[in-house]
């Protein structure tokens, strides 16, 4: 039997950026691909901000465009109130839609209820060795959400005795039956819209105390680790000395350890510098397959004056169709010649093409 159509909003600036400090259209395509291939039965729409398209990679930038034409992507107005978020969220609720983002949307939890609903929102992420894997999930609360939640409207709603609103509870408006001379029947006993908002105030500064009161037992601890900061060298050293012993234990160069987290750059300014002046985009250049991410393969290419440079290779430009695993295509050790794709001077990293 068919399955229903399943309509998908993807919040496409939080998968491109996932692990990642600058957002990858190439990894965005990866992500919605993958989840098409599990839900087969899915119509998407990817929306993205509007800032989308100036921090993408400049090579991406053109590619970009021809998909926002083609309507593949969709960006919302420029100005526009809540960005992005609340543009989906408006998408996803005109047309019953399921959610596909790893963010909470805190600041729309009163707004938008149903976010809590079961189904309506669905996480992924990048797993080693097996892709992109999607899960349910559900908002997860803090303060945005308490501030969010204390905005009720004032409405007169009936509540069973001795029950407390919780904060995110839907309040349900309910009207005080009319008496007639017909019927006789005695108006039902309404809880006042004001009892209410005090309940929920009540509740929402319980919470906020609490918060404060665990913010006030760190103080002490971070006043102690301010020395800590002084001695910044020793302190970085340690890190990388860890990094490096995790990198030996699991077969993968520290550098490819920093690709994997997106957050640190990969190879050094001097040689990155030296790699960019020998190859342009579009160069044709020989790499030999060094270790494996989740969603790709670390290239190792050597220059002229001998000195390695770590590049990546994604499983989306690795063949067309593109493979499941970068393994299925590649083995370490192997010399295969790549095309130069992308430059990213920030995390100093590029990302190749297989010819």
């Amino acid at each position: 039997m068919k399955q229903p159509l399943l309509r998908v909003v993807v919040d496409g600036s939080n998968l491109a950026t996932e692990g990642r400090t600058i957002p990858s259209l190439i990894q965005l395509d990866d992500a919605v691909r993958a989840f098409l291939d599990e839900y087969d039965h899915a119509d998407v729409i990817v929306v993205v901000d509007a800032s989308f398209e100036h921090r993408v990679a400049v090579s991406e930038r053109a590619r970009f465009k021809e998909a926002e034409i083609a309507g593949e992507i969709v960006t919302p107005p420029a100005g526009a109130v809540g960005r992005g978020d609340a543009f989906i969220l408006k998408i996803a609720q005109r047309i019953n839609a399921v959610v596909l983002s790893n963010d909470s949307f805190q600041e729309f939890h009163e707004q938008y209820p149903w976010l809590f609903d079961s189904g309506r929102l669905i996480g992924g992420k990048p797993v080693k060795g097996v892709g992109w894997v999607f899960t349910e999930r559900l908002p997860v609360r803090g303060v945005k959400s308490v501030r969010a939640t204390r905005a009720v409207k004032k409405l007169a709603v009936a509540l069973p005795e001795g029950v407390v609103p919780a904060i995110g509870d839907t309040l349900t408006p309910v009207k005080a039956a009319r008496t007639t001379k017909r019927s006789g029947v005695k108006a039902a006993t309404v809880v006042k819209a004001t009892a209410v908002v005090k309940a929920v105030k009540k509740v929402a500064s319980v919470e906020l105390k609490e918060a404060k009161d665990a913010a006030t037992k760190d103080a002490p601890a971070t006043k102690k680790s301010a020395p800590v900061k002084k001695s910044a060298p020793v302190k970085k050293s340690a890190v990388t000395k860890k990094v490096a012993v995790a990198a030996e234990e699991s077969g993968v160069n520290a550098p490819a350890v920093a690709l994997r987290r997106g957050r640190q750059p990969v190879n050094p300014e001097d040689g990155f510098s030296a790699f960019v002046k020998q190859f342009k985009i579009g160069a044709t250049l020989m790499g030999e397959v060094v270790a494996f991410t989740s969603h790709g393969a670390v290239i190792k290419v050597t220059l002229k004056n001998g000195l390695p440079i770590e590049c990546y290779a994604p499983t989306t430009s690795l063949g067309d169709p593109a493979p499941a695993r970068a393994r299925d295509v590649l083995k370490r050790g192997d010399q295969k010649s790549f095309r130069l794709a992308t430059v990213d001077s920030e995390r100093r990293i590029a990302e190749l093409v297989l010819t």
